[in-house]
């Protein structure tokens, strides 16, 4: 009897995965940046317009419309009443409930920040993150944020961004350095799109994924889908800097420069009261043994009816950042509620997302910062300040959430991009350093390893105790049909 030939065919050199394994850098990550920037752009955009749709839808069913902010379709356009007061708690927890729910049958990765999951995932097993997350985060999150909820607009692009150059990763048969470049990239162009700031996300992408040290690698691919990414956005929301163009943003008197290093102390301070009382909520509400779903809903009544004393803790914030950048709307408000806001708005996004609600942390931080700018502009004695208070409310920002985020240069070209103003860029750094200084070592996404060489050494030992096929960080039943 003859031997049975076996004849083994290679695959050919064409096939996607074959020529991501064989060609350079350049020939591979140029096409694949457009590629999950142009994913990552049209995932910006479609959460966008399911925020304002459901704020509009929800809110206003309940009697109320958020401040909106310069880049907005109709531009900036302040607050409206309570006309009916009694429905916002009540609509904030419905939507909070009703967000949870699903969530929790769908895919309950999907819950918190969104940009914390993705950093763990990034770090741990960067081709594993299931596509089902991306119309869940989308829907769950504009619902929780749109009835009230406190929370940011970033985190979940930036996870269902993530997501989707993960599957991009997992079917190219990327190994796990190239999927964690194409994850990250996803990650800083959904950022950079949302906020109209290409330079900022790009640079996110370096800074985001250790609180200590960088990723340079991650600069040029983050770089050109960040760019695609917000090319398309705003070819369908505009190129309006998200704040507008910041008049009276100059430095002022030299002595005035000792206001920033102030700010600077004041926010990372804040920073660190931020990390502390969101993991704190987190775990309070962590240890409260009832249904999972009832936990936002509960949290959500509570921000509903904190919104009726402080109602600038109602949705993302960033009409309160817009309002407050006007030297007359910024005198015209309340000192009380001024002091008030910073505090208001760490403590009911840690209920809105700590209760394992859906939503974005990094944006409330941009407007704990920039209230404390406004704040100090108002207690500051006449001639130690700018005659406006923008570039200090600008300057918050980049204080509070650079420190929060082990982030300062990237939040630096966020803020100056958001306001299109170069000054930000100069002030910034008389007040951000100091801040991280204050903020030491904690970080809002605790999720970010101290340095890559804690990376490698978690990875090694997260290895051994693994049984065979599982990939770290995943839990078994996260393992679907995606990998059968």
């Amino acid at each position: 009897m003859a031997p049975t030939v076996r004849v083994r065919f290679r695959r050919p050199l064409w096939a996607p995965a074959e020529f991501i394994k064989r060609c350079g850098p350049a020939p591979k990550w140029i096409p694949l940046s457009v590629a999950i920037g142009a994913v990552s752009g049209l995932m910006a955009i479609a959460f966008n317009g399911s925020l304002q749709l459901c704020t509009r839808w929800l809110l206003g069913a309940a009697g109320y419309q958020p401040a909106t902010v310069a880049g907005d379709a109709g531009g900036f356009h302040l607050a409206s009443g309570f006309a009916r007061p009694w429905a916002i708690p009540l609509m904030a927890a419905a939507g909070a409930f009703a967000a949870a729910v699903l969530v929790r049958w769908t895919a309950p990765e999907a819950e918190g920040g969104g940009t914390d999951v993705a950093i763990r995932s990034i770090n741990n097993a960067p081709s594993m993150m299931r596509l089902r997350v991306v119309p869940v985060k989308l829907i769950a999150s504009a619902i929780t944020i749109g009835s009230g909820g406190s929370g940011g607009s970033e985190g979940p692009p930036a996870q269902i961004a993530a997501t989707t150059a993960s599957f991009l990763a997992r079917r190219l048969r990327m190994d796990y350095h190239d999927a964690r470049i194409a994850a990250t990239t996803g990650l800083a162009a959904g950022v950079g799109a949302i906020f109209r700031a290409p330079l900022g996300g790009a640079m996110l992408g370096v800074e985001l994924l250790f609180r200590k040290g960088t990723e340079p690698v991650m600069a040029v691919p983050s770089l050109i889908a960040s760019a695609v990414a917000y090319a398309e956005f705003g070819a369908v929301y505009g190129y309006t800097p998200m704040f507008g163009h910041l008049v009276g943003g100059g430095l002022g008197a030299p002595a005035g420069l000792l206001a920033f290093p102030v700010l600077g102390l004041c926010c990372g301070l804040l920073a660190r009261l931020y990390s502390v009382t969101f993991y704190g909520v987190s775990m309070l509400f962590a240890k409260w043994r009832v249904w999972r779903p009832i936990r936002p809903g509960i949290a959500g009544l509570a921000t509903g009816a904190l919104g009726l004393a402080v109602p600038g803790v109602l949705g993302t914030g960033y009409g309160t950042i817009q309002y407050v950048m006007s030297p007359q709307r910024a005198l015209h408000l309340s000192l009380i509620v001024l002091l008030a806001m910073p505090f208001a708005k760490i403590l009911a996004t840690s209920m809105s997302i700590g209760s394992s609600g859906s939503g974005g942390i990094f944006g409330p931080g941009m407007v704990v910062g920039a209230t404390a700018g406004a704040l100090l502009w108002r207690l500051a004695p006449h001639g130690l300040v700018p005659a406006s208070p923008a570039l200090l409310v600008a300057v918050g920002m980049a204080a509070c959430l650079g420190a929060a985020a082990h982030a300062p240069a990237a939040i630096i070209l966020i803020a100056a991009e958001t306001c299109a103003n170069p000054w930000v860029l100069v002030a910034a750094l008389l007040a951000v350093p100091v801040a991280v200084a204050v903020m030491g070592s904690d970080s809002l996404y605790r999720s970010q390893p101290m340095t890559r060489a804690q990376l490698a050494a978690d990875r090694d030992q997260t290895q051994h105790r693994l049984p065979p096929g599982k990939p770290p960080g995943i839990p078994l039943e996260k393992m679907r049909a995606e990998h059968r």
